[in-house]
Order: C-alpha cells, then structure tokens, then sequence
C-alpha cells in the first residue's frame, strides 16, 4: 500500500503542474485581430508580401492598397504577370478581412483571419479565393510611390 501513496501525489503532481501550464501555453498563441483593429490597420494603408511562407521583403511580390471607401487595388510583380486589379474590400463581424477583384481569383470573393507576428501578418484563409501567407502593413498607397 505504501508504494500507491508515492505513485499518487506524482500522479496528481503531473496534472497540477500540466493544468497550471495550459493557460501559459495558450496566451503563447497569437489573437486574430478583431473587425475594428482590422479597419484601423488597413483602411487608407498598403498591404505586400513575398509568396506563400516567405518573410516579405522588397522587393515585394504582390503590393495591395485598402482605400478607406472599401476599393482597393493590387499590383503582382513582373514575374508574376504584372497583373493589376481592383475591386473591394471589406470586415466582416466575424473579424475576418475579405476582398474581391474584377478579375484576379475569377472574381470570386476570400477571407482571411489576420494574426501579429512580430512585425508581420499571418494571413490564414477562412472562405474562397484566398492564399494564406505572411504580409506586411505599410503607410499610405504604396502603388503611387
């Protein structure tokens, strides 16, 4: 009987210790942004990235500006087909980004949940035409510059 005593205490030791961690582990997990910090960020700004999973960096592959009257306009790199499209932009409730062009994605609209990291955006698809990747938010239209 004694060595169930010894075996207890570590048992419930271990569940303690992984109870009081999970909540440590969880906060490590970055927040989506919400529908309003979404339209702070975006609306008048430029959004650019390299790829799918690559850090953006100039130069950047695609360059997309957010207009603050829900247009928006994004410029693919040369290689790429230097294609350039408008369409609109909007924020769900939900807190999710979603766009849709006149003709990039056959004009069909995606939607993303944006998460800080570091001094990038991870974009991760919710719904339709949309590439998940990482970005990076810039000041003002970019594509005028």
């Amino acid at each position: 009987m004694p060595a169930i005593r010894f075996h207890i205490p570590a048992f419930l030791i271990t569940v303690f210790a992984a109870a009081a961690l999970a909540p440590v582990a969880a906060a490590a997990e970055p927040q989506a942004l919400t529908a309003a910090e979404l339209k702070a960020l975006l609306s008048g700004n430029s959004m650019a990235g390299n790829g799918k999973k690559a850090e953006p960096k100039k130069p950047y592959d695609w360059k997309a500006h957010y207009a603050a009257d829900g247009t928006m306009t994004m410029r693919l790199k040369p290689a790429w087909g230097g294609l350039e499209d408008s369409g609109k932009w909007w924020v769900t409730d939900k807190g999710e980004l979603c766009r849709q062009f006149k003709d990039m994605a056959f004009g069909k609209a995606g939607c993303w949940r944006l998460y800080k990291r570091g001094a990038f955006y991870s974009l991760k698809r919710t719904s339709g035409m949309a590439v998940e990747g990482l970005a990076v938010v810039l000041p003002g239209d970019i594509l005028k510059k």
